[in-house]
């Protein structure tokens, strides 16, 4: 078990990186590949390109953290999700070690340039979501996945405001393409946190308005203890997803995947 104090996991190796911007309040979990070997020579390696991420997870789950969790990392580059521009202003960076695709087949497996021969049970042959050939893209070891499993519900424990995991193909489709195919991104959405995953049924609430006389503040989860994530005015419409107690988590953007909390006291019903 893994925990987050003063922004740093506990016990986890810490080897600060130079390549830092401003605070932020993390929403998003961003998941990489890194393209090569271990961790470590990882870690140097985006340093040397002047760019950094949060944490670096090997494949026998080993975890090597350079930027604390309120601090900007350079991991993202041009990059858009749910209406936010510049994801490494909003969201912590992971780095897995794995090489990614494979482009070039052989009698024994699949390689790339530069790079041995993969048999076929250490990789998985797909398309990448967003196009392009059929080829090979390295598995990600259990290992690996149980260190991610730790990760993720300790960043949402420590983080209310974290509602969703995401791929660098997600937020920058067309200009990457990690994790890639072989990355079991539902496991890690589909993950519980105060403000939910980011695919939810069909069958929500319905829309509804805020009526507050001044002000209703949207929090990280359903209570006065979790952080407030902004303050919403009278009349803002939003889509009630699901009901825990006295309050909501809604959705304010319509794309179905949850904003936060509010108190249920302070919703009126405007649609069905």
């Amino acid at each position: 078990m893994i925990e987050v104090k003063r922004h740093r996991f506990e016990g986890v190796q810490f080897d600060e990186s130079p390549h830092t911007g401003g605070k932020i309040t993390p929403r998003f979990i961003v998941m990489h590949y890194t393209a090569g070997g271990s961790a470590l020579s990882s870690v140097r390696a985006i340093r040397e390109r002047g760019l950094s991420a949060h944490l670096f997870v090997d494949r026998d789950g080993g975890i090597i953290q350079t930027v604390p969790f309120n601090l900007a990392a350079f991991h993202a580059g041009p990059s858009s999700w749910r209406g936010f521009d510049g994801l490494n202003q909003h969201s912590i960076g992971i780095e897995n070690a794995n090489f990614g695709f494979f482009d070039r087949r052989t009698s024994d497996g699949w390689t790339r340039t530069g790079l041995r021969t993969f048999a076929p049970h250490e990789v998985l042959v797909a398309r990448h979501k967003n196009g392009g050939p059929e080829i090979a893209w390295e598995l990600y070891p259990e290992a690996q996945l149980r260190a991610l499993d730790a990760i993720v519900a300790a960043l949402r424990a420590a983080y209310p405001t974290v509602q969703e995991v995401v791929g660098h193909d997600d937020i920058s489709p067309g200009r990457k393409v990690d994790p890639g195919p072989a990355f079991p991104m539902a496991r890690f959405q589909n993950q519980g946190g105060a403000a939910g995953s980011g695919t939810l049924r069909d069958d929500d609430l319905g829309e509804f308005e805020v009526v507050v006389r001044e002000t209703l503040n949207l929090r990280g989860g359903p209570g006065t203890g979790f952080a407030v994530l902004r303050a919403l005015t009278p009349g803002t419409r939003l889509r009630v997803l699901r009901e825990e107690g006295d309050w909501r988590q809604v959705d304010l953007q319509g794309d179905r995947v949850p904003d936060g909390f509010v108190h249920g006291a302070f919703l009126r019903r405007v649609g069905p």
